[in-house]
């Protein structure tokens, strides 16, 4: 009923104390980034402002990634190539390798260590049969029945705690896409009936937040990545792999 898992994007986000002054840095940042990230964009908003407001963005060369600064975290967002989509060991690669730039990054800012981190992962499942058939296959693996009647979508969301250190958070849902049409009015129509493709999107987000919430002197390290890494995919894999064999 659905075809093998792509593995659209990944989002590695790691989280530090507010420094507030640290567009200052943006020299020294592109200097640990040469080679890889074109020239940032530098956003010129107040320091006073939300702290999460980005306020310095590198691209990648090739298109694929970015590393968006903000006051209070690093992130390295990535936009996988269709032919990266469907073997995530490609993306597992790259993760691995471009995380710890971010961390050579957090080295310029003196003293500072980091929070904690995560790993935020999106795949979808392209359905061949049609969107009822979708709700009934999440209705039978989260609600243990039938989709009531007239429903329109369903999600659900499970967090669940791992080795007393890090959290899984699992979103799993129907999506429907649609062509969409440049001579299009400003206000498009998203009807039901015109939708091009329909699955199942799954969202995890794994990250050691467990160990900050709970241990008062805990702080996350360079060498908790690839544990989040392996972990966020492993989670990730397991629930395609529970949604591949379910029957509608």
């Amino acid at each position: 009923m659905f075809d093998a898992a792509k593995y659209v994007q990944n989002s590695f986000n790691l989280v530090f104390p507010r420094q507030p002054t640290i567009r200052r840095k943006a020299n020294e940042f592109e200097e640990k980034l040469r080679g890889r990230y074109v020239q940032p964009q530098i956003i010129g908003i107040p320091d006073e402002l939300d702290p999460e407001v980005p306020r310095i963005i590198f691209g990648s060369e090739h298109g694929f990634s970015q590393v968006i600064i903000s006051q209070v975290n690093l992130v390295l967002n990535v936009t996988y190539s269709p032919d990266w989509q469907t073997d995530i060991s490609k993306g597992r690669e790259y993760l691995l390798e471009r995380t710890s730039v971010l961390y050579d990054l957090l080295e310029v800012i003196d003293g500072v260590s980091p929070l904690f981190c995560g790993l935020t992962t999106r795949a979808r499942l392209r359905a061949s049969r049609s969107e009822a058939a979708v709700l009934k296959v999440l209705a039978a693996l989260f609600m243990k029945g039938q989709p009531r009647p007239r429903t329109f979508d369903i999600e659900v969301k499970t967090v669940t705690a791992h080795s007393s250190k890090f959290f899984s958070n699992m979103t799993v849902r129907n999506y429907c896409s649609w062509n969409m049409d440049a001579r299009q009015v400003a206000v498009p129509r998203f009807s039901r009936k015109q939708c091009s493709e329909s699955g199942i999107e799954v969202v995890g987000d794994f990250n050691d937040r467990y160990a900050y919430n709970e241990h008062t002197d805990y702080h996350s390290s360079r060498e908790v990545a690839p544990k989040v890494i392996e972990g966020g995919l492993r989670e990730m894999k397991t629930m395609v792999e529970k949604i591949r064999g379910a029957r509608s």
